[in-house]
């Protein structure tokens, strides 16, 4: 009696159990980072994203902030007067099911790769004394940079409100990559677009994004200049496949300082130079006094004029926005969460001390 009630309902039931399967397989394979590495990052991630963004790049709109916008809409048609409650959850549960497939296949399972620093040969911390050089190299060269752009110490460095021939040279950027053998790889094919959430993504306090879905970077219109750059790059590493923020920072920032695009190199120069000085300012607040007052005024100015433009998206909620992403990370496998950003500091001090 017991095996004629099993069968039929397994029958009846057969897609929920074989989704279930592909799920408990897909998280068993996310503790295997050489796997996915292998199988997934490099073969079946980077073929299937080319015809993504290949396909979505073609559109002049953002395809993926246009779900976000009809996902109510998709929700509300599942739900449907006339089935009954059980019915409405069964199709919900199918919904979200589907949803998080799709995001495990078309990029989620980056999160779950080998870490860059292992390709890097990077396998130690560092100490304050390897941290005071590596700083006091980016201060030198980010002086120059800024001296070439403003001819004088003291003056910031001006961005134009066209952002168009930044959005192109930090693009080639990332595409020079493998040429000037950072990494063993390469930008293909990318999609950079301004974000039709860019108002409500400057008061949670994000620059830009990927969206998982349609794989397109959706970048913030309203960031300062001196950051387009930077999260250009930084998203566009996304899109090849680093997902872990640290990781990205360190892609965006290589490919930045190493444009040939002054304002661009500027932009990687000193983001890199704020999160080195950050770090310095947290174990040695004495070698932080000496080595700012090394920074040319100028650029100094520049770190000002961009933390007024995010002052002015202060609001109360920040705070939750960051909360509920730094939980998002922590899922996917970046148990720093919101701090792995600045863990690119120790990618930064390894890969310039050797």
């Amino acid at each position: 009696m017991l095996k004629t009630n099993i069968i039929p309902f397994f029958k009846k039931h057969l897609i929920l159990f074989v989704l279930f399967f592909i799920i408990i397989f897909l998280e068993l394979i996310k503790y295997d980072s050489n796997f996915i590495e292998n199988y997934y990052s490099t073969i079946l991630y980077k073929e299937s994203s080319n015809i993504f963004l290949y396909i979505f790049g073609k559109l002049p709109f953002s395809v993926g902030d246009t779900l976000y916008l009809a996902t109510p809409l998709i929700i509300y048609s599942i739900i449907d007067r006339n089935n009954t409650r059980r019915k409405n959850y069964k199709n919900l549960l199918y919904f979200f099911i589907t949803v998080y497939l799709i995001f495990q296949y078309q990029w989620g399972l980056n999160y779950h790769r080998t870490p860059l620093k292992n390709k890097l040969l990077i396998e130690h911390n560092y100490d304050t004394k390897t941290l005071i050089k590596v700083t006091d190299l980016f201060i030198r060269n980010t002086n120059n940079i800024h001296y070439k752009l403003s001819k004088n110490d003291s003056l910031p460095v001006k961005f134009s409100d066209n952002t168009t021939p930044l959005y192109i040279a930090s693009i080639n950027a990332v595409q020079t990559l493998e040429k000037n053998k950072i990494l063993n790889e390469y930008a293909p094919i990318v999609s950079v677009k301004n974000s039709l959430f860019s108002t409500p993504l400057s008061y949670m306090g994000f620059s830009g994004y990927i969206n998982p879905f349609t794989l397109e970077a959706q970048i913030n219109k309203n960031i300062p200049k001196i950051h387009v750059p930077t999260t250009i790059c930084h998203e566009i590493a996304h899109q090849m496949g680093y997902s872990a923020e640290n990781e990205a920072n360190f892609i965006g920032i290589m490919a930045t300082i190493h444009s040939e695009n002054n304002l661009v190199s500027y932009s990687g120069n000193t983001l890199a130079l704020r999160y080195l000085l950050n770090e310095l300012y947290k174990s040695d607040k004495k070698s932080h006094h000496l080595l700012i007052s090394k920074v040319n005024k100028g650029i100094l100015i520049n770190f000002i004029e961009a933390n007024k433009e995010w002052e002015k998206y202060n609001n109360p909620f920040e705070p939750y926005f960051k909360g509920l992403f730094d939980y998002f990370l922590k899922v996917n496998n970046q148990t720093e969460g919101v701090k792995s950003y600045n863990l690119v500091v120790n990618l930064l001090v390894n890969y310039y001390s050797n």
